[in-house]
């Protein structure tokens, strides 16, 4: 009888017990978080569809990612094994954060995310249903851990109230997701930027961000930028490079006021024509590649070297072998060289690098290296000497040795001196080159070489041209001494655009470097007879030369200010008020600045806009600016300068030519 008295007992801890594992059936404990499943209804009857909420509980901080993830990451997946009849949904996502890792940007949940499925139920359903789901998630801190569980449930058929205790998790949950826009969202591109229209919510949003259920379609490491301006709220969201921007159908928007599931109309896509022209055909690139070439020949940083060459031709002028065989083997050492730089530029685009013409100039170190080549050339224009006269094969009465190679290292240096110019009609051709690498890309560097070179090519063919130069003498060696000048120019020219980029000690190093050469030249003209004084004279050449690495720039100014600008924001900002004229410009850029000089910024000019209620804006590429890059690569350029007139928002841009003049802006802009 004594048994008989603790057996109700019994029998309640053992159906405790067997209630509390069928309880923890419906959660799995994994490492740094936990996964369960929770029907809003334990016992169904009745009822159509029943809604389920997957539960993740992740360790303080961690966090798990959304349906896009961002930069990494993979969101939760499900396999369900239901019982016949059962149809389960897509997960409901609530909406999520953005989760910044810098570098990377991620979108997800940190602490807990609680999913919402719908159950449809059949019509005829069994006493005792049972469920089971198994999820794969991954959950992050300093490290990520992948996680993998398995939960079975059961739901019960029989009657019950509409009460539950797990209605108000449920409100909850709900709550969590974003409200469905039901009119699509007015939406356009107008180069890399994505702009979403949000003039038909609430005027108090003072803040937004748009989560595209699309991977890799922004760029989520620039920040979106909430304009508002009168009647008209716009959310501008920089793209990708390399975007593929068909598919990108929605995704969230979270704003102060609210969160919406948005759908972006179906002919956003169409708009991006009006900020991205069609760039121009192979024919014609091929063409301006050749015109521009020829061309460079003129530019005041090429001259000087060009014109060595040409009093070589005069020298050899008597023997017609010799001029035809020197200016071949210069035709060939600068096409050469621009074939070379073209590969560089397709190798190293295919590696994903921004690279283009005049890239260069926006290193510190290229410009300082440019400055004392520069001032070297110089130095060997205005003085005999002995030592540099195999390099362009010259003595102080001309060209004095026949070496071929010599002429082959004249065109190479051509080119290399020629870097910092871009002449008219090359921009184009250029864009061509750079944005659509490849064999095309080659094409375009070995025409720019031919056409350089097309005047040498000329004169080795027809040698007899030559008596239309003047014959050798005494002028020859003074006309030499003159070109030192532009040489000198160029570098003071390179100096300024450096005093941008670098700080006033680094500065003053560079001017020292100038300075170690000057006293390299004067070295060299000392009368020294002993051997031990010319011993010592090397050594002081091998100290120079060491010394001037260590008057190069390291770095860029910590304390450089960012001047420009220039931003899609300011530029949209002002189409909303009236025409823009954009120029792209650069300190580095000759052709920019002799244009601003002469046609853009003339008093004539500036009455004209002023007229025409034309803002004038700049973008300032000078140094290394991402936007300047991505805008020009919208037109089709790598390279500056570039002008474009925007008449209104919705008008397809004007590009001018890249050689201005007063008339020129006026007939384009008329």
């Amino acid at each position: 009888m004594a048994r008989l008295r603790y057996y109700p007992i019994l029998l309640f801890l053992s159906l405790i017990l067997l209630s509390s594992k069928a309880f923890l059936e419906n959660i799995y404990f994994a490492s740094n978080s936990s996964f369960e499943v929770i029907p809003e209804k334990n016992i169904i009857d009745n009822q159509k569809e029943i809604f389920l909420i997957v539960r993740f509980n992740l360790d303080k901080d961690w966090h798990t990612y959304w349906i896009n993830p961002g930069d990494s990451g993979d969101p939760a997946s499900f396999d369900w094994d239901l019982p016949e009849g059962f149809i389960i949904s897509e997960p409901i996502w609530p909406t999520p954060e953005l989760i910044p890792y810098p570098p990377l940007t991620t979108f997800g949940y940190t602490d807990e995310l609680k999913l919402l499925f719908k159950l449809s139920l059949p019509e005829q359903i069994d006493a005792i249903n049972k469920f089971s789901v198994i999820s794969k998630w991954l959950v992050c801190a300093d490290v990520c851990i992948p996680q993998e569980g398995k939960i079975n449930f059961v739901l019960s058929r029989g009657s019950s109230d509409n009460f539950s205790i797990q209605n108000t998790l449920f409100d909850d949950v709900k709550s969590s997701i974003p409200k469905v826009k039901k009119q699509k969202l007015s939406s356009k591109i107008e180069g890399a930027i994505l702009t979403l229209d949000l003039s038909d919510f609430e005027d108090d949003i003072k803040d937004a961000y748009f989560f595209p259920y699309k991977e890799n379609v922004i760029d989520y490491s620039i920040t979106q930028k909430l304009n508002k301006n009168l009647d008209e709220i716009k959310l501008y969201i920089n793209l990708l490079k390399k975007n593929k921007t068909k598919g990108l159908s929605g995704g969230i928007l979270k704003t102060n006021v609210g969160d919406y599931e948005i759908e972006l109309d179906s002919n956003f896509n169409n708009t991006q024509s009006t900020l991205n022209p069609e760039f121009i055909s192979l024919s014609a690139a091929i063409l301006f590649s050749l015109i521009g070439g020829l061309l460079l020949n003129l530019m005041p940083c090429v001259f000087p070297v060009i014109s060595l060459k040409i009093l070589n031709f005069i020298n050899h002028s008597e023997n017609k072998t010799q001029t035809s065989l020197h200016g071949f083997a210069f035709s060939s050492g600068s096409i050469l060289m621009f074939v070379l730089i073209g590969l560089s530029v397709v190798l190293l685009k295919g590696l994903g690098m921004d690279i283009g013409w005049g890239y260069q100039l926006q290193s510190p170190l290229v410009v300082s290296l440019l400055i004392f080549l520069f001032i070297f050339l110089a130095g060997f224009f205005l003085l005999n000497v002995n030592f540099l006269n195999s390099l362009l094969s010259l003595s102080s009465n001309g060209v004095s040795t026949p070496s071929y190679m010599n002429s082959f290292g004249t065109g190479f240096l051509a080119v290399i001196v020629a870097t910092p110019c871009t002449a008219p009609f090359m921009g184009s051709a250029l864009g061509f080159a750079i944005l659509q690498p490849g064999f095309s890309s080659f094409l375009i560097f070995l025409f720019l070489g031919i056409g350089f070179a097309l005047p040498y090519i000329l004169l080795s063919i027809f040698p007899s041209m030559l008596s239309l130069l003047p014959r050798p003498g005494t002028w020859m060696e003074i006309f030499k001494q003159f070109m030192a000048f532009p040489m000198i120019l160029t570098a003071l020219w390179l100096v300024w655009v450096l005093s941008s980029q670098i700080d006033s000690f680094q500065l003053v190093l560079v001017l020292l470097g100038i300075s170690l050469i000057i006293f390299f030249y004067w070295l060299n003209q000392l009368k020294i007879s002993s051997k031990v004084g010319l011993q010592f004279r090397n050594f002081i050449y091998l100290a120079v030369l060491v010394s001037l690495f260590f008057t190069l720039p390291t770095e860029r100014s910590s304390f450089q200010q960012e001047s420009n600008a220039f931003s899609d924001v300011e530029l949209t900002k002002k189409l909303a008020e009236g025409p823009v004229f954009l120029n792209f410009t650069a300190d580095w850029c000759i052709t920019c600045k002799v244009n601003e000089r002469v046609a853009l910024k003339t008093e004539e000019t500036l009455k004209f806009f002023k007229e025409k209620d034309i803002f004038y804006l700049e973008a300032d590429w000078t140094n290394k600016n991402e936007l300047i890059a991505k805008k020009l690569a919208s037109f089709g350029r790598s390279s500056i300068p570039l002008y474009v007139y925007f008449p209104d928002e919705k008008s397809i841009p004007i590009i001018l030519p890249e050689i201005l003049t007063e008339s020129i802006i006026k007939d384009y802009l008329n």
